[in-house]
């Protein structure tokens, strides 16, 4: 009787043994699989070796919260860029400030500051960097996504300032950094969040050309599409937006040093206005 139950019981352990051994080369065919499509995605994001910062050139950088006071900014689904624009700027300042940098605001409550002297705080304190954070609006409820505005056309009292820093001649400056720094905080950004990425584009908005540092202006998403205005009113998406920001801040100041004149190139002809300014200028 024994010998009986034992070889009726054999060849079902057999198959069982031979499923589990399946079911293990399986799993180990998924894994190098996963770490081979994780190799691939690795591959595609540069080196960028982080070292530590010189204590005696701590960058600084100047965030600024968009509108403020009786600027509201943009409305939309019952939210208030001015507000919401202060609670990313205030969470980014927290990531900065624990990556080792120092962090100054131009506006820290819901008070109103002219475009101007928000530009002048940051030129003032010399800054590293500029970076003001806004919310979108569009007629069309179905866009959505970030987008980040430089300039590589400063404003004429911008060129000349700079002008006398590098001691260059009258010619017209051409300033690349900001480009460089939209490059980043929107590649970052977008990756932290999985948000749909407009792209940089180049304007000459009185925060970006006004300043003296590379600066940028990024638009964190659209106010006027539902889906994403929940999003940016939740704290796990906000902590994502603001991490890809820092990200895309600590990237950009540790491959271009402070006082390099790298990116700064001169035109031929004298330094101009921007034609937005000149047209500002005549009205």
């Amino acid at each position: 009787m024994k010998k009986s139950v034992s070889s009726s019981v054999r060849p079902w352990a057999k198959i069982g043994f031979v499923a589990r051994s399946m079911g293990s080369y399986g799993a180990l065919m998924a894994g190098l699989v996963s770490l081979a499509w994780h190799s691939v995605e690795l591959e595609a994001v540069p080196s960028v070796r982080l070292e530590a910062w010189d204590a005696s050139a701590v960058p600084l950088v100047v965030l600024d919260a968009g509108h403020g006071g009786h600027d509201g900014g943009a409305v939309a689904g019952g939210t208030l860029e001015k507000k919401l624009a202060l609670e990313l700027t205030l969470q980014l300042r927290e990531k900065l400030l624990l990556k080792g940098l120092r962090v100054k605001l131009t506006r820290s409550e819901d008070v109103f500051l002219p475009l101007e002297e928000r530009a002048a705080v940051a030129n003032e304190s010399e800054a590293t960097i500029f970076v003001s954070l806004h919310l979108n609006t569009s007629s069309s409820s179905e866009v959505n996504g970030i987008e980040t505005y430089f300039t590589e056309r400063k404003s004429l009292a911008a060129q000349r300032a700079l002008q006398a820093r590098w001691a260059l001649d009258s010619a017209a400056v051409k300033d690349e950094r900001g480009r460089w720094l939209a490059e980043n905080l929107q590649n970052q950004a977008c990756l932290s969040t999985r948000a749909a990425s407009r792209g940089i584009k180049e304007r000459n908005y009185a925060v970006v050309s006004q300043t003296l540092m590379p600066a940028v202006l990024i638009e964190c998403g659209f106010l006027t599409n539902a889906a994403e205005a929940e999003r940016l009113k939740t704290e796990e998406y906000q902590n994502k937006l603001t991490e890809g920001i820092s990200k895309g801040i600590m990237l950009f100041l540790k491959a271009h040093p402070r006082d390099s004149r790298r990116g700064i190139h001169l035109l031929a002809g004298p330094a101009t206005a921007p034609a937005e300014e000149r047209e500002q200028a005549a009205r």
